[in-house]
């Protein structure tokens, strides 16, 4: 995610979206991916990979959760 997050920041759009860098920088995929929402809405063509990304690791964070609980 460190990589991937790198060559977003450059995105102008997304520095738009209000508190995306600070989530991103505390690892709060949840938090980045709803400011995204809240600043462009769900269906946002221009931002869909962004949101399909992190939708991505927020399952795979999840996942993890319950493997490592088990």
């Amino acid at each position: 995610m460190d990589d991937w997050y790198s060559q977003v920041r450059a995105d102008r759009g997304l520095q738009a979206a209000v508190g995306f860098d600070s989530s991103m920088e505390h690892r709060d995929w949840d938090g980045a991916k709803g400011s995204i929402e809240r600043t462009y809405g769900r269906s946002t063509r221009e931002h869909q990979g962004t949101l399909d990304t992190l939708a991505a690791a927020i399952q795979c964070k999840r996942m993890l959760r319950v493997v490592r609980s088990s």
